[in-house]
């Protein structure tokens, strides 16, 4: 019985496109090792539960290079394996785009909006479902060979060995030399820093994990006001806020604190800096900041009054 054109695309589908699909982002996860990079609803969601962000990465890593060995070495398993994966992906596309995410972090650092990535699973998954069906070359058998079955298995191990065996990221620097105000403090073990805002109001700014990692801050931060604004250098939101308040003479003394990337700082991309009143420090490399910039914290006396993230058109913690 010759089969028809749409059970060939399911055929190829769940045999080659859907695997190299998985096969290219758990690559591409693997190479940056960042879990920055990880589904903006997968932070939001996981982060505030306070799981390892590092072990979601490795493990979604291991999930899909597994399922791209049991789609290439089960094929009569391929069609319901390649819909369960797909299946399990949309919550979190869905979730990044309600979120307004920039990108999916399906693809490590490379940044792919998740709209495209959510268009192009749905469009997987129901090729896989409405024209698999029937398929005979598709159709789960009730016994699988042994030896299949066995490289599988071997596959899968193989995969956790290296997802949880490589650092592509590198481990977190030493901790950097402090600035007067500051003690040196070790940097997060886990490789990242997830902040939670609304615990820092009423803290004591020093005596906060984060104060104790920013290198060059004043030493009078225990004394009035002051604002510190966290920005990154390439970050043009970062550049329109300070645009619009921190030009000229500044009302409350403030620290601009540059944020790096895991690598080091930006050599591209830079925006100009624009605030020649703001005495600068920074923070050190070698660890993921999840500081979605510009963020400005408020100190009154050294205590927390006021941090969030903001943008010229809603300047919270500014005022």
């Amino acid at each position: 019985m010759r089969e028809t054109v749409g059970a060939r695309v399911a055929i190829v589908l769940a045999r080659v496109v859907v695997p190299l699909w998985l096969l290219t982002g758990a690559v591409l996860k693997l190479a940056d090792g960042s879990p920055r990079h990880l589904p903006v609803a997968l932070i939001e969601w996981l982060g505030p539960l306070g799981i390892d962000l590092g072990f979601v990465l490795k493990f979604s890593i291991v999930v899909e290079l597994t399922v791209v060995g049991a789609m290439w070495l089960l094929p009569r398993l391929a069609r319901p394996v390649g819909i369960a994966i797909l299946a399990s992906f949309l919550p979190v596309l869905i979730g990044d785009v309600a979120m307004g995410a920039s990108s999916c972090g399906c693809f490590g650092a490379v940044q792919v909006p998740p709209v495209v990535t959510l268009t192009m699973d749905v469009g997987f998954l129901l090729g896989l479902w409405l024209l698999g069906r029937g398929v005979e070359r598709l159709a789960t058998p009730p016994v699988l060979p042994a030896r299949n079955v066995v490289a599988a298995g071997l596959w899968g191990l193989a995969s956790c060995a290296l997802a949880f065996g490589v650092h592509a990221g590198g481990p977190p620097a030493p901790a950097a030399a402090a600035g007067p105000a500051t003690g040196a403090a070790p940097l997060p073990p886990a490789g990242y820093f997830l902040p939670e805002y609304g615990g820092w109001i009423g803290q004591r700014w020093s005596e906060l994990p984060i104060a104790g990692w920013i290198v060059g801050a004043p030493s009078d931060l225990d004394t009035g006001q002051h604002l510190l604004l966290f920005y990154r250098k390439d970050c043009e939101h970062c550049h329109a806020l300070m645009e619009a308040f921190f030009v000229g003479e500044l009302a409350v003394p403030t620290t601009a604190v540059a944020v790096p990337e895991r690598a080091g700082f930006p050599t591209e991309g830079l925006q100009p800096f624009p605030c020649d009143s703001c005495s600068r420090a920074e923070l050190p490399a070698g660890v993921d900041w999840f500081l979605k910039t510009p963020v400005v914290v408020r100190l009154d006396d050294g205590v927390v009054g006021c941090a969030a993230e903001v943008t010229a058109d809603d300047p919270r913690c500014i005022y």
